[in-house]
């Protein structure tokens, strides 16, 4: 009689990955925190989500601190789920009241870092969509290069801005009419949104026969949730038929296969390693101008193995 297989423990890595794909929230809090915190376990446990993830659309977030992008989410989550669907969250805005560490729900909190998104902010995604999630939101401050950063990595960026008060002039931040798939105006309770709207449709142009369409809403009082929503599913619907998706995700996986190259390099000049003596004998000769950055870089990647301990 052959043995019945063992189940693996709860808490080992294989254990937490079973769990999460049957939708276990609990096991998708401790998968990220692993992966966060960078532990060893977390190269083994992104290897067993990845065949299940690519499901999800990834929609973006972003604006300035202030325009109540988590409002918005929230009232989005609510009405996808009306509409049967499963969501996920990742916050990576400081501001955000789900950041600092708080599993709520399905919204996940990563840190992000001041150089922009952490690659553990898309390894979070990736744990929400094994989770079995339909669409994962990432809410992301509006600053500086995250903004970029977004609309290279999600499905759908979504860009939420508030109409300013008074007679002031509002003008868009440099880059930000190019990277939105979906332009939100939040707070039209407050009035003054004309003008940006027409602001908005003056600039915005039709990329790749997707033309941005400008929602306005009013996420307290749930106004234009509905019409954000079904921008956003008819988003995910132009890049399934146009094949804009897949072009999106080849996007994305390069910039990951890169961003894990660097923190593979990162980890081999490591302090006692052969490679890190090395570093440490390129980096004096920079420093003496014996030789420049650039060809110290060629150096030290012609210097061994990239799996080198």
């Amino acid at each position: 009689m052959s043995p019945v297989p063992q189940k693996a423990p709860r808490d080992s890595v294989r254990g937490l990955v079973d769990s999460l794909l049957e939708g276990d929230k609990r096991s998708a809090g401790k998968l990220i925190s692993l992966i966060e915190d960078d532990e060893p376990e977390a190269v083994e446990a992104l290897a067993r989500i990845y065949p299940h993830t690519g499901r999800a659309q990834v929609v973006g977030f972003t604006g300035p601190p202030g325009v109540g992008k988590s409002s918005l989410i929230n009232r989005l989550v609510r009405t996808f789920r009306s509409h049967g669907k499963t969501v996920g969250v990742v916050a990576v805005d400081p501001t955000s009241p789900y950041t600092g560490g708080a599993v709520l729900g399905d919204r996940m909190a990563t840190r992000g870092h001041a150089g922009g998104l952490a690659l553990a902010t898309f390894d979070a995604v990736g744990v929400l969509d094994a989770m079995g999630s339909d669409l994962v939101f990432v809410e992301t401050v509006g600053a500086g290069q995250s903004e970029v950063e977004i609309a290279s990595r999600a499905h759908t960026t979504v860009v939420v801005e508030m109409p300013l008060t008074g007679d002031v002039v509002q003008t868009m931040k440099a880059g930000i009419l190019e990277i939105g798939d979906v332009y939100v105006v939040n707070k039209v309770d407050l009035g003054n949104e004309d003008v940006l709207v027409a602001n908005l449709k003056f600039q915005l142009e039709t990329r790749d026969g997707w033309t941005p369409p400008i929602i306005r809403t009013a996420a307290l009082e749930g106004l234009g949730i509905e019409d954000l929503a079904g921008a956003i599913s008819k988003h995910a619907l132009y890049l399934d038929q146009s094949g804009g998706r897949h072009k999106r995700d080849v996007a994305r996986a390069r910039l990951e296969i890169l961003e894990n190259v660097q923190r593979l390099l990162i980890h081999r000049v490591s302090e006692g390693s052969r490679s890190g003596r090395t570093f440490d004998k390129l980096a004096e000769d920079v420093a003496t101008r014996r030789i420049d950055p650039h060809a110290a870089a060629r150096k030290l990647l012609r210097s061994g193995p990239a799996t080198e301990s």
